[in-house]
Formats: structure tokens, C-alpha cells, sequence
């Protein structure tokens, strides 16, 4: 059967005309065809819609938590006055025989070996001693919630009178550099060839008198009136 004109392949070279004029050809590409929108039909169905979840990984592994946050850092530690002159003698008489220590949470006590303080049988404060002396007078007058009780003892061979002139050459040169000698004590009975032993203790602020004047007046006018602590005059 002659070609047609239509369908010659010799005179057109379309490929959509060479297939429909072969019935093979044809058959063949509706296959194809149906293949391709199955594949495709497969390809749309695995796409998420928009808005969606995302589908969790194959894997099975569940998601992590979040990481725990850090605590917060601790408050820095309170340094009380009677710590802070502590630390602020102890700068300067590192490396020296002058020992610095709080006895207890109330009291400061700073020792200066005998040898350091006096020569023998003299009352005369030594410069080493006197340097001591300086710096506690400084920390006194910085915190006038503070005292000191002294005890200056004689030497190993000395007696009462010799101590008593020491501690009072002690007591004497704390007031040349400003303490009051209100804020001085005497140490009790003390041995003999032992060092110079200042105790600087904390006392508590006593108070003397509560004064009404002094407190504002509420807005509504009406002064208050402020209960008297027992046995504190008014």
C-alpha cells in the first residue's frame, strides 16, 4: 500500500505525525504516557501540603529537649568591717612577725612580738611597733563601732610597773594619731615575755535617745509618737 503524503516519513519529519501514522508507535506512547503521570501522580502525592507538618525522620529518633539553662551565679559573700580591716592589715604586714587573725567573729586580735616593741626594760615604743600602732589607729578611726583593749607586757624579769608603762605608752601614742581614749582598755592580767596583744572588738551602738521631732509628719497630719524603749527617757 503506497504511503500516504500525510504520513511520509521521507517528506515530514514530525515526530507526533510519524506516530499516529503508525498504530505500534502509537500503542507505545499511550503506554509511555500512562507511565509518566503515574510516576508523576506518586511524586505529588509525597509533597507536603503548604502549612503542614513536616513528617518526622525515617530514622525513629525522637527530638531532643532543649538544654537545660545555667544557674544563676551565687550572690558574692558580705565581707563584714571587722573582715575587711582584716584583710586590709594583713596587706601590710605580710612577710612580717606581727600576727593577724580574728579570734572570733567579734574581735580582731593583732600580736607583735616583744622583741619587735620595746628594747629590755624600756617602756620607749620601737619603730616596728609604732608602725603597727599607725595602722591600727587608721581602722579604728575608720569604724568608730570599734575598740581596743591592750596589754603590753614587761619582760621575762620585769614586774607590774614596767607593764603598766608600756600600755600606757600604747594607749598614749593611738591617741596622738586621732583614737579617743574612750575606745581604749586595758588588757587583764597578762604573762610575762609574752608579745603586745591589741584586740580590736566590735561593740554594739548603743542608742541614747529617741527624739519625736525628728520623724516626719504623715501626710494626714497627725504627728506620730514613737513608742519609749524601756528604761530610755524621753
Amino acid at each position: 500500500m503506497p504511503d500516504s503524503p500525510a504520513c511520509s516519513i521521507g517528506s515530514n519529519k514530525d515526530t507526533v505525525n510519524a506516530i499516529a501514522c503508525n498504530p505500534l508507535s502509537t500503542r507505545g506512547a499511550l503506554a509511555l504516557v500512562s507511565t509518566v503521570l503515574a510516576v508523576l501522580a506518586g511524586c505529588a502525592s509525597q509533597v507536603p501540603k503548604a502549612g503542614g507538618a513536616t513528617p518526622a525522620p525515617a530514622t525513629g529518633t525522637a527530638p531532643s529537649s532543649p538544654s537545660t539553662p545555667p544557674r544563676p551565679a551565687p550572690p558574692p559573700a558580705v565581707v563584714s568591717p571587722l573582715m575587711s580591716e582584716q584583710r586590709w592589715l594583713e596587706e601590710w604586714f605580710r612577710g612580717t612577725p606581727v600576727v593577724i587573725a580574728l579570734a572570733d567573729s567579734s574581735t580582731l586580735a593583732v600580736d607583735v612580738p616583744l622583741v619587735n616593741s620595746f628594747d629590755a626594760g624600756s617602756s620607749s615604743i620601737k619603730p616596728a611597733l609604732a608602725a603597727v600602732l599607725d595602722r591600727v589607729a587608721t581602722s579604728l578611726r575608720r569604724q568608730p563601732a570599734m575598740r581596743v583593749s591592750i596589754a603590753a607586757p614587761a619582760d621575762a624579769n620585769g614586774g607590774a610597773a614596767l607593764t603598766a608603762s608600756r600600755t600606757q605608752q600604747v594607749r598614749e601614742h593611738l591617741v596622738s594619731r586621732g583614737v579617743s581614749a574612750t575606745r581604749m582598755a586595758a588588757a587583764g592580767a597578762v604573762r610575762a615575755g609574752t608579745a603586745v596583744q591589741l584586740r580590736i572588738v566590735v561593740t554594739p551602738q548603743a542608742i541614747g535617745h529617741l527624739d519625736d521631732a525628728t520623724l516626719p509628719v504623715p501626710a494626714s497630719g497627725v504627728k506620730p509618737t514613737a513608742a519609749a524603749a524601756p528604761g530610755v527617757k524621753r
